[in-house]
């Protein structure tokens, strides 16, 4: 079964990732795909404490950058002002 990839930056990225492992095409994506599918079959605890570790990096930086959590979320027009989009969602 063939797989055609149309997106030039998938492509560029698959080649990248087989030049820097010296393998074929084929190679590299069976090889991506399925580090992501090893992922998802994490136990939970590694999973937790994964997460955990990433949290704590978090809030090292927000220590150190004195980043403070927002007082409220933006709302969708604000992020679309943000953004740049007019009422029909174009630049």
């Amino acid at each position: 079964m063939a797989l055609n990839i149309k997106d030039p930056e998938t492509e560029k990225a698959v080649r990248t990732l087989a030049r820097r492992r010296g393998t074929s095409l084929t190679e590299a994506v069976r090889h991506a795909v399925r580090s992501e599918l090893d992922k998802d079959e994490l136990p939970e605890e590694e999973k937790e404490r994964r997460v955990a570790a990433a949290m704590a990096r978090m809030e090292a930086l927000d220590r150190k950058y004195g980043i403070k959590p927002a007082e409220r979320s933006m709302t969708k027009q604000e992020m679309d002002d943000i953004i740049g989009y007019d009422e029909n969602g174009m630049w």
